[in-house]
Parts: C-alpha cells; sequence; structure tokens
C-alpha cells in the first residue's frame, strides 16, 4: 500500500515546497523579521489551544469512525463486533492519504485496508466509510453556510477568482449531497442516468472499460443504498456520528481562530476570522490538487487581507496553515506507521493463539 503511495508522496513535497515559495515570494505582507517578531511575542497558551485543535481534527473523526462501527456491525443479538476497531487509525490513514492525493476521498481505502487487518468485513467498512463521507459532506456544506454568514462582505470583498472557487467548491459539495438525496428517493433513475452518461462516453471514445465503470456506478448506488437504510434504521447513531464530523470541522477551523489570538487578534473580529476559514475549507474542494494546497494558501491571504487588525496576512497564513495542515500530516503518518507495526504485532499473536489451539486440539 505504502509503496504505491510514493509518487503521490513526492508530488506532495514539491507541492508543498511551491505552495510555502508562492507566499513567501509572491505575497506583499510577508515579512521574515515580522514573523519572528509576532512569534516571539506570540501568546504561547493560544498557540498550545491551535495545536490542540489540529489533534481534535484527527480525534473527532477517529470517534464518529469508532461509534458508527461500534452500532453498525452488531449482530442481531446485540453482540458487538469481536475485534476492538481503532477510530484513530483509520481516521489517521484518511486524513493522510487524502491529503497526498488529488482526490478527497483516496484515504478511504487506507482506512478500509487497515478496518480489514482488524477483522471488520470488507462490505460493512465500506458502506460503514461511504456512510461516514456522506456525514462529512453534510458538516461541510453546513460549515460552508455558516461561513458566508457570518462574513458575507469579506467574501463579497474576495477578488473574482476566489469567489468562483468557493462557489464552485460549494456547489460541488451540494451536489454530492443532492446525489445522495436522489438515491433516497430516485435509486433506479440515478442509476440509468449514470449508466446513459458512461454509454454517451464511450460512444465519444472518451471513456474506456465502459462495463467496469457501469458495474462501480451498480456497487455505488448499493452501497448509498445501504447507507440510507441504516439511516432509517439508527437515527441517533447517525445524529452522533454526523454532530463528530461537525466538531471535526470546527476543530480545523478553530486552528486558525486561535492563531490570530495568539497574534494579539482582537476578539471583536473571530466572526470574520471564523467565517474566512469555513470559506476556505469549502473553497479547496474547487480543484483536485492534494491537500488543497495554492488553493487554500490563496484564499485564506484573500480573506485575511480584508480583516483590519491582521498587520501580515502571509505570516497568519504560513502558521495557522503550518499547524493545521503541514503539522497534522507529520501526526498522521506518525500514527499510521506506528499503528500499521501495532497492527502487524497483534495479527501475529492472534495467528499464533490459534496455532495453538489447532495444535491442542
Amino acid at each position: 500500500m505504502f509503496r504505491k503511495k510514493i509518487p503521490w508522496m513526492i508530488l506532495f513535497l514539491v507541492l508543498m515546497v511551491c505552495s510555502i515559495w508562492a507566499v513567501v515570494s509572491r505575497s506583499g505582507s510577508y515579512s521574515p523579521t515580522l514573523l519572528r517578531e509576532t512569534l516571539c511575542n506570540a501568546n504561547p497558551w493560544w498557540l498550545v489551544a491551535a495545536v490542540v485543535g489540529m489533534l481534535c481534527n484527527v480525534l473527532f473523526e477517529g470517534a464518529a469512525l469508532d461509534f458508527l462501527i461500534k452500532a453498525l456491525t452488531k449482530t442481531d443479538d446485540g453482540a458487538g463486533h469481536p475485534i476492538r476497531p481503532h477510530g484513530l487509525l483509520y481516521s489517521a490513514a484518511d486524513i493522510y492519504f487524502s491529503a497526498i492525493t488529488p482526490s478527497a476521498s483516496a484515504g478511504q481505502p487506507a482506512s478500509a485496508f487497515f478496518m480489514r487487518r482488524d477483522g471488520i468485513p470488507v462490505a460493512q467498512s465500506a458502506v460503514i466509510l461511504v456512510l461516514n463521507m456522506l456525514l462529512y459532506t453534510g458538516a461541510l456544506v453546513l460549515v460552508g453556510v455558516m461561513g458566508f454568514m457570518l462574513c458575507p462582505d469579506i467574501y463579497y470583498g474576495m477578488d473574482t477568482l476566489a469567489q468562483i472557487l468557493i462557489l464552485i467548491g460549494f456547489i460541488f459539495l451540494l451536489g454530492l449531497c443532492t446525489v445522495f438525496v436522489l438515491v433516497l428517493k430516485k435509486e433506479q433513475w440515478v442509476k440509468h442516468m449514470g449508466v446513459a452518461l458512461i454509454s454517451l462516453g464511450a460512444k465519444l471514445h472518451l471513456i474506456r472499460h465502459k462495463q467496469s465503470k457501469i458495474d462501480k456506478i451498480e456497487l455505488a448506488i448499493r452501497q448509498y443504498k445501504t447507507c440510507s437504510d441504516l439511516i432509517h434504521k439508527n437515527k441517533s447513531t447517525i445524529a452522533v456520528a454526523f454532530l463528530f464530523n461537525f466538531l471535526q470541522r470546527l476543530a480545523l477551523v478553530s486552528t486558525t481562530v486561535l492563531v490570530y489570538l495568539a497574534f494579539g487578534g482582537s476578539v471583536s473580529n473571530l466572526a470574520e476570522v471564523t467565517g474566512v476559514q469555513c470559506l476556505v475549507l469549502v473553497g479547496v474542494y474547487s480543484l483536485p490538487i492534494p491537500g488543497g494546497m495554492g488553493v487554500a494558501d490563496y484564499l485564506l491571504i484573500s480573506g485575511l487581507c480584508q480583516i483590519e487588525d491582521v498587520v501580515s496576512p502571509a505570516n497568519l497564513e504560513l502558521i495557522s496553515r503550518g499547524i493545521s495542515f503541514y503539522s497534522c500530516i507529520g501526526l498522521t503518518i506518525i500514527i499510521v506507521v506506528v499503528g500499521y507495526i501495532l497492527q502487524k504485532k497483534r495479527m501475529r499473536r492472534h495467528h499464533e493463539a490459534e496455532h495453538e489451539a489447532n495444535k491442542e486440539n
């Protein structure tokens, strides 16, 4: 699994360097001297709180996955799954691999890989991950709406490109939610439309392996339909999982807000800073770039430069993004590697115990 991702890891590092270089060299508000002075004078407790916000970003998704797995893998007699799930590991894998690859859902196969090694059936893990993605998408739409309501003037004050990127991101997320609702209500209609589009693409020689694409659509619809059944049967469980996903988004938003406060920001502008970060989270879905690098930096600076007491939007962006994204990537790869090693040891002990039991029998 890891070897296949090496090219994406290299691309991630290249994009990271290019993004930081673009902020440092192209932004007129960047000043290394001012950054050093600002960091020296920053409130350390707010910075610590920002790091805690980054940690909660990983923990809340892990809690959502743990909750869904424990609730939805119960048998009819109420017994839980025989192997305890490790939501933190699944969350770290999802966040890390989603960040280094263009697709925002690329972390799901990595999470499924670790779930399978924990003994969770592939069919169940696939449905749980799709369900969590739907809740995650719904939480992002809510965050986007909240961001616009908090600071509509900030959005309209951004340049045209920034406004378009945020609008595209919001339409994309809203489209995913709409597709899910249509699958709930018009399952066959969605299936026929998807097959028709693939057939048209095949005729125009834009799509190869037509049947495999159709099979994927049918599989996806079955998974979404299973999710809808689970939602109807486990409304309280879904509500709690959605809350965890929403808190995960707020934890990520809080990092920028807390760094702003650490740099001496005014409490009166907290709504604007919060709104800016909410809009950024939506805008990064406008382009298929690993981790939204470049797009997130551009949008964040575009929003922060409109807040009157932000002396250097570039400096604030570099530190907040460094904590919320780059530090998070470093943390998640450590969790993934350690989790992989511990999981391998557990599997070895399990096999040895089974072997000994077979010998005794």
